[in-house]
């Protein structure tokens, strides 16, 4: 006799199906030494005949049980340790299936093993993707188990321990309910991943394996919370962002629009870990030029950032998770409002900020497009509530309930279980764990400048504008795939970082020099390069075309920039002068700010930068060195720089250089290129070629 112990398996019909006979052989079959077979039918068929005899088969007829019924009157009858369900059309791949599941159950020490299916339809097997990989069950995790797997809806293909049986004590109102709270009872469950056991028969007027959301329901993860009788907030506004070194200096245009927007006193908390000099310095020259926006800073100890960085397993960066942490890195204020900066506040904060949450963690907006969208993630995860799936954007939080309540915690150990389920991620963590302790708020307050075509509201109706979503590069980048009705909040953006540029920058005024392409979409990408610069002293000296122009629509889209200058002369109140033409562009947001600083640094009259080429002809990039090197080609002879770099020297374009220079130079700029750039070169005392591609021609193949 083996020591190992016996398996009871269950097999519920109704003594009608047509695989019924081979269910049952493949059970007997199994090579697992100590087995039983329990069948439950509500009506006699006379194959059970042939399994009177055999002393493992025990056949009951219940005509008066529902199933429900039939599956406890079952679990009865086992004898065995352990029970495993197998449906009465499905069968398993071989004879050794009930040998393995039990040797991987225990080698996991579990007493609780689900299987992937195999679908057998139409008398073809379909097979998922098989992974060699064995997953935890966690109590956090279950639930989206549940929702992602419909293998674990179901009764069948599970091995598990009897004594689990004992802990229940429930009624379970279907199979579903049932599995769910084996689950919570076992120890150590888990999903075998690797299909290559259950084949499960799909057959029309089979139960269905979707979710029943009205026996799993979303798990009150947060649990009961403690909220006092008077909401109590702060006289002062507070706001908190979290960056990085990428992110730092796309934070000026939003706070800038918060600090011209909103008219009362508004503390800012801004979220680092680390952050080199020069970010810092930025933060600092930010907080001079604002008025009512005072920028402090947090910190986090390495000990916080390990904490978040150890339970990362979507593509977000640490620093999507700073957010977390507020409760413990402002202990001092009674609520914050949470905001990415990829945001422009269009309207005063205050109305917002005091919106009384009563019995909320915290504040939010829905998520559009997703909350529009029955197909979409938001509904797949929280099922028909998924026309509340918020944004975690923009988050009015509650920081004393937050903190009375130990959330932080509770909410890092769900993420630490949960995360490596997440399609858009912590923010589907904020939506599963509050998802019963959130108040929704206005669209206004977060809105997705991506979906105006849906909420068909103007800008000016707006508290906060996002550019969030699909709408990829963010608005502090050059995109031409932006669709129309995003334009003017693009342009918006662009708007409040040009003036917040200016007042940032101090360095000399920049003059670039914007000669008219003959396709309009051209000269619109080089404007909207120039646009998004983070150089904000600079003005654009426009050349149109003399025949078939576009410059009244271009004027209708830049009246801040198409100022036509018709009699040829040049700025007199200009420091350096840059020249885009034919259609080229800025190829990075910050490249006439390395060029500036070039020249400051070196004291260079002449900065010639290097740049990809793109053909028209073939539609590729050609690119030129990027090396981010300076070098002084102060005594380079022009006939050498020449031939070495003609493409930077064929055209009225691509180098920055003094006013100056240009006056000792005597260069008209009409002048053909060559002759021009020679003069100008020439003119120049001091010179630096910069090794890295700032710029990006558009060669038309005409010359």
């Amino acid at each position: 006799m083996s020591e190992k112990p016996i398996i009871s398996t269950i097999l519920l019909t109704n003594g009608q199906e047509e695989r019924l006979k081979s269910s049952i052989d493949t059970i007997i079959g199994q090579d697992y030494p100590n087995k039983e077979l329990i069948i439950v039918s509500s009506t006699p068929n006379d194959i059970f005949g042939e399994y009177q005899e055999n002393s493992m088969v025990r056949i009951y007829i219940q005509p008066e049980l529902n199933h429900n019924e039939a599956r406890d009157f079952a679990l009865e009858q086992v004898s065995g340790e352990y029970i495993f369900f197998i449906g009465p059309s499905d069968t398993l791949m071989n004879d050794q299936v009930l040998s393995t599941i039990y040797e991987r159950m225990e080698s996991n020490n579990s007493n609780f093993i689900a299987n992937r299916f195999i679908r057998l339809r139409d008398g073809l097997f379909y097979m998922g993707e098989s992974q060699e990989k064995v997953d935890t069950i966690t109590r956090d995790d279950y639930w989206f188990h549940l929702v992602k797997r419909e293998e674990l809806r179901s009764l069948y293909g599970k091995l598990f321990g009897r004594e689990i049986l004992g802990k229940l004590n429930i009624d379970a109102k279907s199979d579903q309910q049932f599995i769910k709270y084996v689950i919570l009872n076992a120890t150590n469950p888990i999903l075998d991943r690797r299909i290559e056991n259950y084949v499960y028969f799909e057959r029309e007027g089979r139960d269905s394996l979707e979710l029943d959301r009205t026996v799993i329901p979303i798990p009150r993860y947060l649990g009961e919370v403690d909220y006092p009788e008077n909401e109590e907030i702060d006289e002062n506004i507070n706001v908190a962002i979290c960056v990085d070194d990428s992110y730092c200096q796309h934070t000026s245009p939003m706070l800038y629009s918060l600090d011209k927007n909103t008219h009362e006193k508004v503390d800012v908390y801004l979220i680092y870990y680390k952050l080199k000099p020069e970010s810092l310095e930025y933060i600092a020259r930010l907080n001079e030029v604002l008025t009512n926006v005072e920028i402090k800073i947090r910190k986090l100890k390495d000990y916080q950032y390990e904490r978040l960085s150890l339970f990362k397993e979507t593509e977000l960066p640490t620093e999507a998770y700073f957010r977390l942490l507020l409760p413990e890195l402002l202990p001092e204020i009674k609520r914050v409002l949470y905001l990415d900066i990829d945001m422009l506040i269009l309207n005063d904060l205050k109305e917002l900020y005091q919106t009384k949450l009563g019995n909320n963690v915290m504040g939010v907006v829905r998520d559009f497009p997703f909350t529009n969208d029955k197909n979409s993630w938001a509904y797949f995860l929280l099922g028909d509530a998924g026309e509340r799936y918020f944004n975690s954007g923009m988050l009015l939080l509650n920081l004393e309930v937050m903190r009375k309540n130990n959330i932080v915690e509770k909410f890092i150990k769900f993420i630490s279980e949960t995360s490596q389920h997440y399609f858009l991620g912590d923010q589907d963590a904020f939506n599963v764990f509050f998802f019963y302790d959130v108040k929704v708020l206005e669209d206004e307050n977060n809105y997705i400048a991506e979906n105006q075509s849906i909420l068909k509201k103007t800008n000016f109706d707006v508290t906060i504008m996002h550019y969030c979503g699909f709408s990829d590069p963010k608005p502090w980048k050059l995109n031409d795939g932006n669709t129309a009705y995003i334009i003017p909040s693009i342009r918006l953006y662009r708007e409040y970082q040009r003036k917040i540029n200016k007042l940032m920058v101090k360095g000399p005024k920049v003059l670039i020099v914007l000669e008219e392409a003959a396709n309009f979409n051209d000269t619109n990408r080089a404007i909207a390069s120039i646009e998004y610069q983070n150089y904000g002293n600079y003005e654009i000296f426009f050349q149109p075309l003399k025949e078939d122009s576009n410059i009244e629509k271009l004027e209708e889209r830049y009246p801040q920039f198409i100022n036509v200058q018709r009699d040829n002369e040049l700025r007199k109140d200009t420091d350096y002068l840059f020249y885009l033409q034919n259609g080229s562009y800025f190829s990075t947001w910050n490249a006439l700010s390395l060029l500036v600083d070039v020249a400051v640094e070196k004291a260079a009259d002449y900065v010639m930068p290097s740049h990809i080429i793109f053909k028209v002809s073939d539609g590729n990039f050609y690119i030129r060195n990027d090396n981010d090197e300076i070098i002084d080609i102060s005594n380079e002879k022009f006939e050498k720089l020449l031939v070495e770099k003609y493409s930077l020297f064929g055209k009225n374009k691509g180098f920055l250089f003094s006013k100056e220079v240009a006056d000792r130079a005597n260069a008209g700029n009409i002048e053909p290129g060559l002759i021009r750039n020679t003069k100008i070169y020439n003119s120049a005392f001091k010179r630096y070629f910069y090794d890295k591609n700032l710029w990006t021609e558009i060669d038309f193949g005409d010359k």
